[in-house]
């Protein structure tokens, strides 16, 4: 049973498919906060794909397959980081937050190159190791403090729980 119980967790983990928030209190100024998230992504590599300094909203995308992967699975991966900066009136604070998600972009044929068929959508998948590093990375280098977020342990006790279901 015990097997059957590891089986589980290792399954629970790839399927699941929630997004990781990772957040706290950056120095004042949102305006400051979103520059700093947009020139952390950019220096990580990643891709801006959206933002709006308006709203302090910003979202980057990095590849993080190689070839062979795209050619076994069909899928392109990318990580993405999508960080809001806001000012709490509450607290007078301003606060960061940074959501990793991982995408699997099903656009290549096990034979690549043979078909030229067009994209077939995307899946949100857990966020790779990488893409939770990178989100822990931007918000140290942001100079947020008290961050808060999913601990590997408490990642640990969400799989477990959904395995005592089964």
């Amino acid at each position: 049973m015990k097997n059957y119980a590891a089986f589980l967790t290792l399954f629970a983990a790839a399927c699941s498919s929630a997004p990781l928030s990772f957040y706290g209190v950056a120095p004042p100024g949102r305006d400051t906060a979103y520059q700093c998230a947009v020139a952390q992504l950019n220096i990580m590599g990643y891709t801006i794909e959206d933002g709006n300094s308006d709203t302090g909203f910003v979202r980057g995308r990095k590849q993080t397959s190689g070839l062979g992967t795209q050619l076994f699975t069909g899928n392109t991966y990318h990580d993405v980081l999508t960080a809001s900066a806001y000012d709490n009136p509450a607290s007078g604070e301003t606060n960061l937050r940074v959501v990793a998600s991982r995408v699997a972009q099903q656009d290549v044929d096990l034979i690549a190159g043979l078909n030229d068929a067009p994209a077939q959508g995307e899946d949100i998948i857990a966020p790779s190791d990488s893409g939770k590093a990178d989100a822990e990375a931007l918000l140290a280098n942001c100079g947020v403090s008290n961050v808060t977020g999913p601990t590997r342990g408490q990642e640990q006790f969400l799989l477990e729980g959904l395995v005592d279901h089964f």
